[in-house]
């Protein structure tokens, strides 16, 4: 019997019937589902919009009213109120809904989609929004960008889960969720489009996965304006060049944006630390947050919420020097605050609004100082909005297609590129992490995998590989096939012969689609006849790097690995988890021992492993434990238990180490046994 192909028999069918190759077929699906995704995030956008503008009414209008609050009168000193009594809303949810409301989760999502499996829950669809509508409508000086990002990108999952695909294509969906979502913020399907390849993916993506998501954002900015019209978020006034000599000041304006957004990056993760070290409740951390944003917001009520209004009477060149220097310090300081206690929300709201108020004090500041090469008013404001977004998300192409996009004027394409570079490079230089890399960085997390594929071409696949594999023997029956594939946890079963050679591979989803499809499967079917004939597989001498290339390309979270040289004896499995963890604890050493630049090379068989301390070794020191002389292990850097966003940082010798204390530690394997043995028995 010939053997069953990889691919769904239905597909099979469907691509046959459409005279198409089952390559092209799938691809065709996959188009269409880009199409959905981009639909759906639109209509969960307007939905979640929906909601912002339904609590504002609640908090902003209805409490306001009740208490009277007129501002800049005493009934001000109700500002605080209302958005305590969002927080306390926030309180409830987060307590029907545990961990899934409180916080800026962005950098969470971008660990699981570039770290792990991209299946973001469901339930974020609905929580997301309504969490982060109650905390914008009370007034918190957040954004609804990153919650929008993460709405679009659960619905990019669940679609991806419900068709069963790899794990990279469900990647490529979240991402084209995320896009969806930002270009019907903004109304600028390519500026979505850049957000969704240079923050979500992080440029990591093929060619042919990229149209995948230039199809989601249009479709999403189509759906929009069918339903809400041609109608931008931001109308700046119109962008006019005189002179070419102009190009000094906005180039100036990008060197100080960029030392700004380097101070912000720190001071917000400062702030999140702060709340993060106290041992309060997470209510009270909730309240004494809200409380300080309402009390700036009762000389500056401007402040409160993403402040979209403020930012179009500032691109209209509305405000003076003072008022805008004012308030881009209390958005740096409350927006801080905000997300550092718990209030759920994004950062490019206050991103736009700290860039927009900055750039238009520096243009009143260059138009006393130098008045002859200053432009017009609002334009600064508006080319501040994307350098101080380029520059701490350190994503340029988004910036400069959203201000393109904004204004769809030629003429500000090179101020707009002179100081969006200058202020990337200045705030690359002071800070190397972006605002939403920097917290994975210090837990010792890198989501550069792209930049570091050197460090996976040096290590072999033998040094990862499982041996400890369920296996099916070619003659056993389909019943034997079916009762493996529902024990086993792995995604491929190996078809191995009597000698152990291996005969092809079972992809347990495909063995289930060809059973839920109907077709007919005869009591003489057995594992040969169901196996992939010639599947692609790794050797223990290929590098990671070569065996994640191939299972990228045939859409495999597993790998058999034979030894071709004798035969094809199969020998185990490698699987793109223990690749990801692998990848993940040689950077945490090469951060630790702060060689970013240089290229270190492990020896065959050398190891560096995550150990923690447990309660027996609690008190000793690493001089006393002495893993150098006594196993041959080295214990590169520590992280505290007491505070583990510091992340990992050089061992002082005589510190006594505490239970929970993470270590870094190097050596054969063997030896990193032993020495995990002598912790838990000292």
């Amino acid at each position: 019997m010939a053997a069953a192909p990889k691919q769904l028999p239905s597909n099979s069918r469907i691509a046959s019937f459409l005279a198409l190759r089952t390559d092209q077929f799938e691809y065709v699906e996959l188009i269409l589902l880009a199409v959905i995704v981009g639909v759906l995030g639109a209509l969960g956008n307007l939905g979640f919009r929906a909601l912002i503008n339904f609590f504002s009414y609640v908090y902003l209008n209805l409490e306001w009213h009740a208490l009277r609050i007129r501002e800049h009168t005493i009934t001000a000193l109700g500002i605080p109120i209302v958005l305590l009594s969002g927080g306390a809303a926030l309180v409830v949810l987060n307590w029907i809904f545990p961990e899934d409301v409180l916080g800026y989760g962005f950098p969470q999502f971008l660990e699981m989609v570039n770290l792990g499996n991209a299946r973001i829950k469901r339930i974020w669809i609905v929580i997301k929004a309504l969490g982060a509508a109650i905390s914008l409508g009370a007034g918190a000086s957040v954004g609804r960008e990153g919650p929008i990002a993460q709405i679009g990108g659960a619905i990019g999952s669940a679609i991806a889960q419900l068709r069963r695909l790899s794990a990279e294509r469900v990647k490529v969906l979240v991402a084209a969720g995320a896009g969806a979502g930002i270009a019907t913020t903004f109304n600028a399907p390519i500026g979505g489009l850049m957000f969704a390849q240079e923050i979500v993916l992080l440029n990591q993506t093929e060619l042919s996965n990229l149209s995948l998501l230039i199809i989601a954002t249009m479709s999403a900015v189509i759906t929009e304006r069918a339903l809400m019209g041609n109608s931008a978020v931001f109308t700046p006034a119109p962008f006019v060049v005189k002179s070419y000599s102009q190009m000094l000041t906005y180039g100036l304006m990008g060197i100080a944006l960029g030392a700004l957004a380097a101070g912000y990056i720190h001071f917000m993760h400062r702030t999140a630390d702060f709340f993060r070290r106290q041992k309060w409740p997470a209510w009270m951390k909730l309240g004494i947050g809200l409380l300080a944003v309402g009390l700036i917001a009762i000389p500056l009520p401007q402040n409160l919420s993403d402040g979209y209004p403020v930012i179009n009477r500032a691109l209209q060149g509305n405000f003076d020097l003072s008022r805008m220097s004012a308030l881009a310090a209390a958005k740096f300081f409350a927006s801080a605050v905000s997300l550092g206690c718990g209030a759920p929300g994004g950062v490019f709201g206050p991103l736009f609004f700290i860039g927009t108020m900055a750039g238009g004090a520096l243009e009143r500041i260059f138009e006393r100082l130098l008045p002859s090469v200053t432009g017009p008013r609002g334009s600064y404001a508006f080319i501040g909005l994307g350098a101080f977004l380029s520059s701490t998300t350190h994503a340029p192409m988004t910036a400069l297609f959203l201000l393109f996009e904004m204004t769809q004027d030629l003429q500000v394409a090179l101020p707009a590129m002179i100081t969006v570079v200058l202020s990337m490079i200045v705030a690359r230089a002071l800070e190397p992490e972006s605002i939403d890399t920097y917290v994975l960085a210090r837990s010792g997390k890198s989501l550069e995998i792209g930049k570091e594929r050197l460090l996976l071409s040096q290590i072999p696949v033998s040094a990862v590989m499982t041996t400890e594999v369920d296996t099916i023997a070619e003659n056993s029956s389909l019943t034997e096939v079916l009762r493996m594939a529902g024990e086993t946890s792995q995604a491929i079963l190996p078809v191995v012969t009597s000698e152990g050679e291996l005969s092809g591979i079972i992809v347990t989803r495909h063995l289930l689609a060809v059973l839920v499809s109907g077709d007919d499967l005869g009591p003489l079917v057995n594992a040969f006849d169901l196996a992939w004939r010639n599947p692609p597989v790794a050797t223990p001498a290929m590098s990671l790097d070569a065996a994640t290339q191939m299972m990228e390309y045939d859409a495999l979270e597993e790998l058999p690995v034979t030894d071709r040289e004798h035969g094809g004896k199969f020998l185990g499995l490698v699987t793109r988890s223990a690749i990801a963890q692998t990848f993940n604890r040689v950077s945490v050493s090469l951060s630790t021992l702060a060689t970013r630049d240089s290229s270190i090379y492990w020896a065959s068989g050398y190891r560096v492993s995550r150990l923690a301390v447990p309660e027996p070794s609690a008190g000793k020191t690493i001089r006393q434990l002495d893993p150098r002389a006594r196993f041959d292990v080295s214990v590169l850097a520590i992280r505290e238990r007491d505070n583990p966003t510091l992340g990992f940082v050089p061992v002082v010798p005589d510190r006594p180490l505490k239970a929970g204390d993470e270590l870094i530690v190097a050596g054969r394997p063997a030896s990193v046994r032993h020495f995990a043995r002598d912790l838990q028995s000292v």
